[in-house]
């Protein structure tokens, strides 16, 4: 949930992470409600025992055009607020993680969405942990869910 995100944010007194200005707080709502909206679309793959046959109609009239949104918003970006890493870009990150674990392509066909996955993986204390034997790349969601990714 985001309450513990906030929480944290709140007692170490970098509010800067929700944004910077009351607009960069407005959009950061915004872009949290187009990716809220596709976790659901990659949660509803993931635990749809027919997974392999909606797969195509949900990525071409779901998750597509979301992540074409997200993409042409990030143009010119380092990330979703502007030079800054805010608590949208964590969220982003994990949806298009999913999203690159379910439909590769989906990601790798939005340039600036893989430009922002790069610069997130390289953030120094991110690419430590990434490449640290805490980091567990897979399952991400529970093994009994139809798709295994």
């Amino acid at each position: 949930s985001q309450a513990i995100s906030l929480h944290l944010i709140y007692k170490a007194h970098r509010e800067d992470l929700l944004g910077k200005t009351p607009e960069d707080r407005v959009w950061a709502k915004v872009i949290a409600g187009v990716l809220e909206d596709l976790g659901r679309d990659g949660m509803g793959l993931v635990y749809n025992p027919n997974w392999e046959t909606e797969l195509p109609k949900v990525v071409a009239e779901k998750i597509t055009p979301r992540l074409k949104k997200l993409n042409d918003y990030l143009a010119g970006k380092k990330f979703f607020l502007g030079d800054n890493i805010a608590l949208v870009d964590f969220g982003a990150y994990f949806d298009f993680h999913v999203i690159r674990a379910i439909h590769a392509s989906a990601i790798s066909e939005q340039p600036n969405i893989v430009t922002f996955l790069n610069t997130y993986e390289n953030i120094p204390e991110i690419k430590a942990y990434l490449a640290s034997d805490r980091y567990q790349a897979k399952p991400i969601f529970s093994p009994n869910a139809p798709l295994k990714i």
